[in-house]
């Protein structure tokens, strides 16, 4: 997704803490919100789906110093029922001058941002039809930049920029998130040179045909530049730009080599060439994690354009500038929001949070796990800072809800990271892998990600899915560790949430147990209930405790509270009689000792039974049989016992 000025601030942005994030970024997003409002009350028409794009072909004139647009569109369809009538979204601001079929004039009108076409016969089912569209105007200003003409450094300019719903504003096209084009061809007409400064045009794909031509009304040298992009695109994601490009590429590819083409203005070439030493171990680094680069048979390009930040526009990103976390970011879409489109609004942290767990990842990859951790704390606490919302977009009419930074960015972005806590490195990657190559080219929706984690995992994630992508808010924790044997430890855990949406987060707990000698003990904790009891052997006496020291949970600020130390005669206090037991046990206890509880537990930490008070005898003929462990509270500490039922 485009991102406003995000990356100018996004170092600066990342070292705050929550209440200094919220405000940046809200300055970031600000923008496109505002202007995608308008597009957003114009939702993409619903009475598009009776036809399927097989093609496009987009033939424009663009002027460089107005607004003023000539265009051709050819789109090849099969119709998936019978009909007599064809949609395409299109602003009502544009002039249609005729439409086309079978060398023959038709009906058409265009009112309400919609251009319908009547054709004279019904149209048979899965028969490969064709419809050719000539317009033209001044392409309407609508607040969303998805058509833009201005200057840098006094040189002309025109790019598109069309998520979510803007190509609809300089060309007739299909806009709903069900439908890709299997392949388009873009032919853009232009003034060759302009006050003495040569003009280049880039758009998707590759170079077909390039030519220079005298305009026979005017003798005014013109060029003509026709691209080809043969994989599927959503209509947001066609885009052009048309200014006075400096060209330089890069080779990349692990697995066979590709360029990477760099666009920008002459003035910034220094700069930009000396960024690019990060476009190739980016681009190897993602092939190596998420599988081939998607559009591998023609190019990556990245395009420079003058709107505070970047758009993953397929196989042409355009971007401000050439900074790591841009590029980073505006990369990884080519697989999660081009290759593997979301199907839907709700679904968007499919591409944002994906794209920012992507570029946080190169953080790990390329400046270690330090600058990992700092960007994950950071992101858990402006996730934290308020207590509801869910990463799944619920309000798709609220661009507040879609574009949340918060959300659909980096709550989407830490979901991935404590997937990845829970399935392991191996599977998560696997799983990242395995989702794209069997939804590239296509779009994608919750569920169907949900699945490829489950089958390359082998768990059930249902409950996970339901805590963190559809529900709201957080845990917080309160964690007691106390010492209840020379190298033995209990870990009870409590948990709160910010919002009743969910009433307990299942997750995976991260703990490591270390002394003042050096050694360390981790373990990873599956807490599946409240006030679950733990118990531990970490092989040496413990002086320091840390909970989830990586940063991989979102949470509230944990209480953290430790009793490492114990009184060495609590350990031989007490005894069960008979062990193993059939039906009934005894405690022995020495001297006095006062008993306060006697709980039971399974090995897996849940709790099965607990006597309040003491007792002469303990009855458990209505257990199982199986191994438990006894705790016993007293004034003096707590000592855990093995107990076997039989």
């Amino acid at each position: 997704m485009r991102h406003f000025f995000l990356y100018i601030f996004l170092s600066l942005t990342m070292l705050l803490q929550a209440q200094f994030i919220e405000k940046p970024f809200s300055i970031l997003v600000n923008r496109e919100k505002a202007a995608a409002l308008k597009h957003m009350l114009q939702q993409p028409l619903s009475n598009t789906g009776n036809y399927d794009v097989k093609f496009h072909r987009l033939s424009l004139k663009p002027s460089l110093t107005s607004r003023y647009l000539e265009g051709e569109v050819s789109t090849y369809f099969e119709p998936v029922q019978s009909l007599n009538q064809l949609v395409f979204d299109f602003n009502d601001q544009m002039s249609v001058i005729s439409v086309t079929w079978h060398n023959q004039s038709v009906n058409f009108s265009l009112a309400n941002n919609q251009l319908t076409i009547n054709f004279p016969q019904t149209l048979p089912v899965h028969v490969l039809d064709s419809i050719q569209i000539t317009y033209n105007g001044n392409v309407p200003n609508t607040g969303m930049d998805s058509y833009s003409v201005t200057t840098h450094n006094n040189v002309p300019i025109v790019w598109t920029l069309s998520e979510p719903y803007g190509a609809k504003d300089w060309w007739p096209c299909k806009q709903d998130l069900t439908d890709k084009a299997d392949s388009i061809t873009i032919k853009i007409t232009y003034p060759d040179e302009i006050n003495n400064e040569n003009m280049i045009a880039v758009s998707n794909g590759l170079i077909y045909h390039d030519r220079t031509f005298a305009d026979p009304s005017t003798g005014t040298i013109m060029r003509e530049t026709t691209w080809k992009h043969h994989y599927p695109i959503a209509a947001y994601l066609v885009a052009f730009a048309v200014t006075n490009y400096t060209k330089f590429t890069n080779q990349a590819g692990i697995v066979q080599p590709f360029p990477i083409d760099n666009y920008v203005f002459p003035e910034n070439l220094s700069q930009a060439q000396s960024d690019a030493v990060n476009f190739v171990p980016l681009m190897n680094y993602y092939e190596q994690t998420f599988g081939h680069y998607p559009f591998f048979h023609e190019k990556y390009g990245q395009i420079q354009f003058l709107w505070g930040g970047g758009m993953e526009h397929q196989t042409a990103t355009f971007v401000i500038n050439y900074s790591r976390p841009l590029v980073a970011h505006e990369l990884a879409h080519q697989w999660f929001g081009d290759a593997v489109t979301c199907g839907s609004w709700h679904d968007i942290w499919l591409n944002e949070g994906f794209a920012t767990y992507s570029e946080a990842l190169t953080r790990e990859h390329m400046d270690g796990i330090a600058a990992f951790d700092t960007w994950k704390q950071n992101a858990i606490n402006y996730i934290t800072s308020e207590p509801g919302g869910s990463v799944y977009v619920q309000d798709t009419t609220s661009i507040d809800r879609i574009f949340s930074s918060r959300l659909s960015y980096h709550k989407g972005a830490m979901v991935l990271n404590m997937l990845r806590l829970k399935l392991g490195d191996a599977p998560f990657f696997q799983t990242l892998k395995t989702y794209v190559a069997d939804k590239s080219y296509g779009f994608a929706k919750t569920p169907d990600f949900r699945s490829e984690a489950e089958n390359v995992s082998g768990q059930n994630l249902q409950e996970f899915f339901n805590d963190w992508v559809y529900g709201e808010g957080f845990p917080t924790y309160q964690i007691n560790v106390t010492k209840t044997g020379t190298t033995q430890y209990e870990i009870v855990v409590h948990q709160t949430t910010s919002h009743p949406s969910v009433s307990f987060f299942e997750m995976p707990l991260p703990f490591v147990f270390s002394d003042d000698a050096g050694h360390t003990f981790d373990i990873t904790l599956n807490n599946i209930q409240n006030d679950q009891h733990f118990t531990v052997d970490t092989g040496f006496e413990v002086t320091q405790v840390s909970f989830d020291p990586h940063h991989d949970i979102v949470k509230g600020t944990t209480t953290l509270n430790t009793a490492l130390t114990i009184d060495n005669n609590v350990l031989k206090t007490f005894h069960i009689f008979p062990n193993p037991v059939k039906k009934k046990f005894y405690l022995k206890k020495a001297n006095e000792t006062v008993i306060n509880k006697v709980s039971i537990y399974t090995l897996s930490g849940q709790l099965v039974r607990v006597f309040n008070n003491a007792s002469a005898v303990y009855d458990i003929a209505d257990l199982p049989s199986g191994f438990y462990l006894l705790e016993v509270k007293s004034p003096k500490g707590n000592q855990i016992i093995k107990l076997i039922k039989q």
